[in-house]
């Protein structure tokens, strides 16, 4: 399948001195670190393409460390801008 897996990027550990830390659980950061590593494997399997976004440098909110800021978006959507076309040819 012509598919394209996004692997997020990893929580940052402020996370667990933010106001979601008591739900998302302090092993939350540890997983989203391996999250990547399965994805790619699930990929292989089936012959997806796979990015993992954690080398892409995108800048995260410091309410929660897990979600992007406006910038951070933009540079995901700038390195997908790069990466797309040469998918769909």
């Amino acid at each position: 399948p012509n598919i394209l897996v996004i692997a997020p990027p990893h929580i940052g550990e402020g996370m667990l001195g933010s106001d979601v830390a008591a739900t998302m659980g302090t092993g939350c950061v540890k997983k989203s670190q391996e999250l990547a590593k399965y994805y790619k494997e699930q990929c292989d399997l089936i012959g997806a393409h796979f990015l993992d976004a954690q080398v892409m440098g995108c800048e995260f909110n410091t309410v929660d460390f897990m979600h992007l800021t406006s910038r951070g978006h933009a540079t995901l959507a700038e390195k997908l801008a790069a990466v797309i076309p040469d998918l769909i040819k």
